[in-house]
């Protein structure tokens, strides 16, 4: 049995090696040769120490993206220590605020809870690589990936607590950095299942809406229980999603809702058009593309004829949208089934044209009558465009209002 000397020598003669080859190899050799040697050397140092490693690609199977690989790239951008050498800078389309991230064989350090734990971002080969007759290696791909490391006895801590705290932070640093976005389905013939998006830079927020306090409250109370009941939607067996219907003359504020709702809740806005769905199958594609946390508009809905009562309804051949039951299964059957956290907003400028049974809970939830203008509403609008919180007319304005029929947008006109 040899020594604890003598196999700690060989161990680091070993490693000195390892250490003179990956010079080498990074100084005359390609730069895919000198990973695989990079590599061979990391997994050799990793048996010596008692150091685990995790690799977090950025997709766990070639089609679907990493939820965790993102989460990390997120959480270590404001950790990236200032010695490091080389940062990626990046300004997406249309977005103010530049994004930084590390670089290959860049490093980052973490400590959580007295652990310390180093991140690493690579560009590992891909599974498919081959080796060529001449004996040289011929790579296909390069996969982006991290390597997360930290001693052995922390693994149950970095798995059971600190992966679940990466992926919360991220949600919330994500939540923070996200732009909006509104998207229409394209009016190309060849790809009309498609979503077309444009940032959505709506400056209306619940506090500028010329709507009475209490309802504003009611509607904010209302999203907030939205979000916080995903496993009661999932105990009772329903689709996590929220029907909402805005009804009310023209001018009274719909639009603005909905995009105080997109700003309160930070979600994405799909503007659909029932006019441009073709079919059922037409409905599903263009369903299935939306993504989570996002809110879907109908808009004018009473302006489809086979919304109308349908005992009024006696018509023969007509086209998809004139059949009554179309929207009915639309509303609790395709979208119900399609994503999570969704929320559906339809606006009518006439209620009382619409199917009954489209008005029932579990397809519209929450009715909200979008009012002429109150002296409440009236205030906020004199705040928001002269700046205005008291004023002696502010008594004769209400007795007025009182009287007068007056749509905000005429006000604020």
């Amino acid at each position: 049995m040899p020594s604890i000397t003598t196999m700690m020598f060989v161990a680091a003669s070993a490693a000195a090696t390892f250490m003179l080859i990956q010079s080498y190899a990074r100084q005359y050799l390609p730069d895919e040769v000198s990973s695989y040697f990079d590599q061979k050397f990391k997994n050799f140092i990793a048996r010596i120490y008692s150091e685990l490693t995790l690799v977090i690609e950025e997709y766990d199977d070639g089609l679907n993206r990493n939820k965790l690989f993102k989460a990390a790239k997120l959480c270590l951008e404001p950790k990236i220590p200032p010695n490091v050498n080389r940062i990626k800078i990046n300004l997406p389309k249309k977005e103010s605020e530049v994004s930084l991230s590390v670089e290959k064989n860049q490093a980052v350090v973490d400590v959580f809870n007295g652990v310390r734990l180093k991140w690493k971002f690579e560009l590992k080969p891909a599974p498919d690589q081959e080796l060529c007759n001449n004996g040289n290696y011929m790579f296909k791909d390069r996969v982006p990936c991290f390597e997360l490391r930290f001693h052995k006895k922390h693994k149950k801590t970095v798995l059971g607590t600190y992966i679940p705290h990466i992926l919360k932070k991220s949600k919330e640093l994500s939540k923070k950095k996200k732009t909006l976005k509104l998207f229409t389905l394209s009016s190309n013939r060849i790809n009309h299942d498609t979503w077309q998006s444009a940032i959505l830079d709506h400056p209306s927020t619940f506090d500028t809406l010329a709507m009475v306090t209490d309802m504003k409250k009611m509607i904010m109370d209302d999203l907030e229980r939205f979000l916080k009941r995903k496993d009661y939607y999932r105990r009772v067996g329903k689709a996590w999603k929220r029907g909402y219907l805005l009804f009310g003359p023209l001018g009274t504020g719909k639009s603005s809702l909905i995009a105080a709702m997109a700003n309160y809740l930070h979600f994405d806005v799909y503007d659909l058009e029932l006019s441009s769905v073709e079919g059922n199958k037409h409905l599903r594609k263009v369903l299935i593309a939306t993504e989570n946390k996002s809110i879907l508009v109908v808009e004018d809905i009473d302006c489809c004829t086979e919304l109308q009562d349908r005992s009024a309804q006696a018509r023969t051949a007509s086209p998809y949208w004139h059949s009554p039951r179309r929207l009915l299964n639309f509303t609790n059957g395709l979208w119900s089934s399609s994503g999570d956290e969704r929320i559906i907003v339809f606006t009518t400028n006439h209620k009382d044209r619409l199917d009954p049974a489209l008005l029932r809970p579990g397809r519209m939830d929450v009715h909200i009558h979008m009012s002429y203008c109150t002296l409440c509403g009236f205030k906020i609008l004199a705040s928001n465009y002269l700046g205005i919180t008291e004023h002696p007319l502010f008594s004769e304005v209400e007795e007025l209002i009182e009287q007068t029929k007056v749509t905000p947008a005429e006000v604020a006109e």
